[in-house]
C-alpha cells in the first residue's frame, strides 16, 4: 500500500510544513506578547502543529513497520505530538515561562526530525550507490 520511498517523501513534506508552522507560531507569539494581537493566527498555527506532528508520527510509525529502521525518529515524533498538547496546556499568562521553554524544546525536536528525514536514505539505494562509487574510484588513493 505504502512504499518506504513514498513514506519518506511524505515525512519530508510534513517536516517542512511543521517548521513553517513553527515559524508562524514564533511570529504570532511575538505579536501576542507585545500587543496582545495575533491570537487567532497563533491558535490556527497551534492546530497546524498538532496536525503536522500527528501525521508525521503516523508516517514514521508506518516507515518503521516497513523498513525496520528509524525507531528513534518515530518515538521522537510521537513524543513531539504529545508535547504539543502539553505546550497548549501551558499557554496561559501564568505559565508563559514554561510555554516559551516548551517551544524551544519542540523546535529542537522538529529540527532534528527534519534533519533526519532529509539525511535518511533507503538501504537498497545506499548499497547501490556505494557499489557504483567503487567502480569509479578503482585505483584511486583513499
Amino acid at each position: 500500500m505504502f512504499s518506504p520511498k513514498s513514506l519518506l517523501i511524505a515525512a519530508r513534506c510534513l517536516c517542512l510544513a511543521q517548521l513553517a508552522t513553527l515559524g508562524f507560531l514564533f511570529a504570532s507569539a511575538g505579536l501576542v506578547v507585545q500587543d496582545f494581537r495575533g491570537l487567532g493566527v497563533h491558535g490556527l498555527a497551534a492546530i497546524g502543529i498538532h496536525l503536522t506532528s500527528g501525521f508525521l508520527a503516523v508516517t514514521l510509525i508506518l516507515f518503521v513497520r516497513l523498513t525496520k529502521t528509524g525507531l528513534v525518529p518515530a518515538i521522537t515524533a510521537v513524543a513531539l505530538f504529545g508535547l504539543t498538547f502539553l505546550q497548549a496546556l501551558l499557554g496561559s499568562a501564568m505559565t508563559l515561562t514554561q510555554h516559551v521553554s516548551g517551544a524551544l524544546v519542540l523546535t529542537v525536536m522538529a529540527t532534528w526530525l527534519t534533519a533526519w528525514a532529509f539525511s535518511c536514505q533507503r538501504r537498497s539505494h545506499t548499497r547501490r550507490s556505494s557499489e557504483s562509487r567503487s567502480d569509479y574510484l578503482e585505483g584511486a588513493p583513499s
